[in-house]
Parts: C-alpha cells; sequence; structure tokens
C-alpha cells in the first residue's frame, strides 16, 4: 500500500571533537552556557552554536539541541561565515535553524527542539480496528432522492466531457490494439477478452453516453488518474499538524438497514460497489450479499468486509476523499458475479488484490468508478447512489473515531424502497499518543 509520509524517529547525536575545537563532550559544568547549566541543568543553551575540528582542518559548527542536555553531530557541509567549512553539500539539520519544509522536531531536534506530544490522534497501534465508541458527524449525513437511469448516464457523460484517464484507458481498451500502447490499456483488454459479456455492457454504456467524443491519439497522464474532482493540498503533513503528522484513515460501511424493502414479495438482497479516490491511490470494495431483507431489518458487515479506505491498513489521503456509493437489489446471481469478475481481473492486472473483494489501485485511479458507473446501466436494480467528499480539514478529527448516516429512498417499478448505510472512520495520526 502506498504510505505518503513514513514514520520517522528522531534522535540526538553526541561526537566528540577532535583536537583543537571546544570541548562538546557533555562533561559538568558550563559548557557554553556560562555557569547557567549548572543551575538549570541543562548542559548547553539549545540552539547555541560553537566550533569543531573538521577532516582536513577545516572548521564546523556544533548546535546544543532542544533539550540543552548536549551537541548535535559536527556539521562540516555548510558555510557558517567563519571561512573553510570544508567540501560538498551541507545537512541542514545541525547548523541552528529549523528549516521549514526541510526539517521539523521529528527528523531534527538538534534545530528544531523537542515535539511536543501530539493530543488530537491516537496513535498507530491497534488501529485496524475502530474503537468501542463512536462520535456522530451530523454535517456527513446525506438524505437525497434516487438517481435514474437517466441522471447515472449523465453523471458518465460527465465524466467522458472531462476526458479523465481512467474513461480514456476503458475507452482505448475497447478500440482495439494500437502500436505503443500503454501496459494498463492492454491489461484491461485481456480482462475484457476473458469476461466478453462484461465488454459488451461497458462498450454499450460508453457508447450511449457519446464516447466518441475522445480523442484516444492524445497521450493518458497516468500521473492524474486520481485526478478529476480530488483536491490534493501541499505541505508536509495535509490535514496533520507538526506535533501530530498526518491523518490516517479507514473508512467502512459497516451496516445497511432496510427501512422500505424495494421487493415486497421476497424482500431486498442488497449489494454495494464502494469506491474512494484521494491524491495518493484509489479503492474499491464489493460488498457481500445480505440475506433477505423485510422492512426495518439491518445487516452488519465484518469489518474487513465493508472497508473501502484503508483496506491494507490506515492510509493518509494527502488531500479530500471522495467516497462514492452504488447499492443494487439482487435479481439473480448474474449482476453480482458479473461485477466481481469484472473488476476482480481487472484488479489482478493493473491493480493489487487487498482481500476478499476488494481492491487497491496504485495507478489506476479512476477506472474502478467508471466501471461501477457502466456497469449500472445494466444488470441488477440500481436503486441507490450518493457521493461525498471528506475534507481534508476533519480528518485528523476523525482519526478518533466518527460515524455517519447515507441514505436514500424512491419509487422502483411502483414500488417504495428506504435504504440507510451507517459509514464509519477511524485511524491514528504518524504520531498519535491518545
Amino acid at each position: 500500500m502506498l504510505r505518503s509520509f513514513a514514520y520517522l524517529a528522531s534522535a540526538a547525536f553526541l561526537a566528540a571533537c577532535a583536537a583543537g575545537g571546544e570541548p562538546n563532550d557533555g562533561g559538568s559544568g558550563s559548557v557554553g552556557g556560562g555557569g547557567e547549566g549548572g543551575e538549570t541543568g541543562q548542559l548547553c543553551v539549545p540552539g547555541q552554536q560553537i566550533s569543531c575540528a573538521c577532516p582536513g582542518g577545516a572548521d564546523g559548527i556544533q548546535s546544543c539541541n532542544g533539550r540543552g542536555d548536549g551537541y548535535g553531530a559536527c556539521n562540516c557541509g555548510g558555510d557558517f561565515g567563519g571561512g573553510g567549512a570544508g567540501e560538498g553539500g551541507s545537512d541542514p539539520c545541525g547548523d541552528g535553524t529549523c528549516t521549514e519544509g526541510e526539517e521539523n522536531c521529528h527528523t531534527c531536534e538538534n534545530d528544531c527542539g523537542f515535539c511536543e506530544p501530539c493530543t488530537l490522534a491516537p496513535s498507530c497501534d491497534n488501529a485496524q480496528i475502530p474503537p468501542g465508541t463512536l462520535m456522530h458527524v451530523p454535517t456527513l449525513d446525506n438524505v437525497m432522492m434516487p438517481m435514474t437511469k437517466e441522471q447515472i448516464l449523465a453523471r458518465l457523460e460527465k465524466r467522458i466531457e472531462q476526458g479523465g484517464p481512467g474513461v480514456r484507458l476503458v475507452a482505448a481498451a475497447l478500440a482495439g490494439e494500437r502500436a505503443g500502447e500503454l501496459p494498463a490499456v492492454s491489461a484491461i483488454r485481456r480482462s475484457f477478452a476473458h469476461h466478453p459479456e462484461l465488454a459488451t455492457r461497458v462498450r454499450g454504456a460508453l457508447t450511449r453516453a457519446r464516447v466518441e467524443r475522445l480523442d484516444l491519439s492524445q497521450p493518458i497522464d497516468l500521473a492524474n488518474l486520481g485526478g478529476g474532482p480530488i483536491t490534493t493540498h501541499g505541505g508536509e503533513f495535509p490535514g496533520g499538524t507538526v506535533e501530530c503528522g498526518a491523518p490516517l484513515l479507514r473508512v467502512r460501511v459497516s451496516t445497511v438497514t432496510v427501512h422500505e424493502e424495494d421487493d415486497d414479495f421476497a424482500n431486498d438482497i442488497v449489494y454495494c460497489a464502494l469506491s474512494s479516490e484521494a491524491a495518493t491511490a484509489s479503492e474499491i470494495r464489493v460488498t457481500p450479499q445480505t440475506p433477505n431483507l423485510d422492512e426495518g431489518d439491518s445487516f452488519t458487515y465484518a469489518i474487513e468486509a465493508g472497508v473501502f479506505w484503508g483496506q491494507a491498513e490506515p492510509e493518509t489521503p494527502g488531500g479530500n476523499l471522495l467516497l462514492t456509493y452504488d447499492c443494487f437489489e439482487t435479481d439473480s446471481s448474474d449482476g453480482y458475479q458479473s461485477l466481481i469478475e469484472g473488476i476482480g481481473n481487472l484488479a489482478e492486472e493493473v491493480g493489487g488484490v487487498a482481500g476478499s473483494y476488494g481492491w487497491i489501485f496504485g495507478i489506476i485511479g479512476a477506472v474502478a468508478p467508471v466501471l461501477s458507473d457502466a456497469l449500472a446501466l445494466d444488470g441488477d436494480d440500481h436503486l441507490f447512489n450518493a457521493q461525498q467528499t471528506i475534507d481534508l480539514g476533519i480528518q485528523l478529527d476523525m482519526t478518533n473515531g466518527r460515524f455517519w448516516n447515507v441514505r436514500r429512498d424512491g419509487t422502483h417499478l411502483n414500488s417504495d424502497w428506504d435504504w440507510e448505510l451507517r459509514v464509519e472512520a477511524w485511524g491514528c495520526a504518524e504520531y498519535g499518543t491518545l
């Protein structure tokens, strides 16, 4: 699984200076501190610099660390205004200045001081499962009218109008082999060859959405496969703080509730295609089919059966997180199996399988949502559709465990239906301590 930010361990290094340098061995007395160290327990004043000897006789600089209990390693690479600071590039850590964008309290305690504990998010120990208590976030509750087939088609048309890489990859695979095409296109074509009925359905959906408007002669930018509605954010810890680091999330659908069933005779058997897109990756999960659900019945998924962001482990989105919910009422086993096999075979060739009926696409980005849109135009009754964006600004808070409800209702073939999903998010921060 992709990880935008590695865990970093902060450390202070004490080095003995060669002959000719000032004392820096952390001994007793007021080393560089004019006697103040003896009174406060510090050995030096944080940030204070002293000279030290470098190979070849040049002078370097050592800086007192943020705790004041010793000096960092002798920096021999920079220009400190004293002349002859050695050769080669400089290492900013140890020069006494906390360089923005290059150093922080985790990577260079000597220059930036000791990190305050993170009190906003939990640590990543035991973050695979949600906490026992989750707080409701009403602002994320989503009650909407059902989406008609025409509206679904309009959504697919919009994707085609934008000419996104995911749509163009699928269209290129269906258009026939070309010299010099991308390996991802060849992989998608092989998947369609294994499942010609899937290719027929996707081709029909894209044709109805006027796929001919796409210019397939232009190169496809794989670097922007996760683009479109996703907003990325710069900065060292997007969505987090220096103390906590970046937020790492898992998101799952935990429960589906049938307030009113669509099928009044046989009750409703429900399954969902859940997708998530962010700056770092995209994921898709197809939930298991529920048992027959009568009016008022609920079905709770096992944790791993409902996770559709952070399937392998808590993951940082690196920007806004787009969530799409497409849920179906089963007429037969054909639609469900077609969805599973179509996405599964594609994932094996161009992405990676993260578990049972769950896939993570490190480079394929929008392909999974495009396939779910196209398949929704045929097959089982596609009743439930919703899409929402989890803003970067609330993701650190969500690591503590939050839930919300996404609900849809409508009329299908003269029968009213009303379904609701409970969605949960939790996780940790890179340096969380709660």
